[in-house]
């Protein structure tokens, strides 16, 4: 598994986020939903990492996520 580098920076490598609760989509760059991939944002002052994942419909939501500058990045099977 590599990361979906190119999806990351379409969706901002680095994103200021408050306290997400609107879904996020991860889509390849074709724009072809990427379902069960992992999503990880690593907060670039305190270095903490929150997981989670897209459903089978490429969807995500990182719940409970503190105000901040996060690193976003998504790996998947076969990209």
């Amino acid at each position: 598994m590599r990361s979906l580098s190119v999806l990351a920076l379409s969706c901002a490598a680095i994103a200021t986020i408050n306290a997400q609760s609107d879904p996020g989509t991860v889509s390849d760059p074709a724009g072809a939903v990427v379902a069960n991939a992992s999503v990880e944002a690593k907060n670039t002052t305190t270095g903490a990492v929150y997981q989670g994942g897209s459903s089978t419909t490429g969807n995500y939501t990182l719940a409970q996520l503190p105000v901040g500058t996060y690193e976003i990045s998504v790996t998947a099977a076969g990209f």
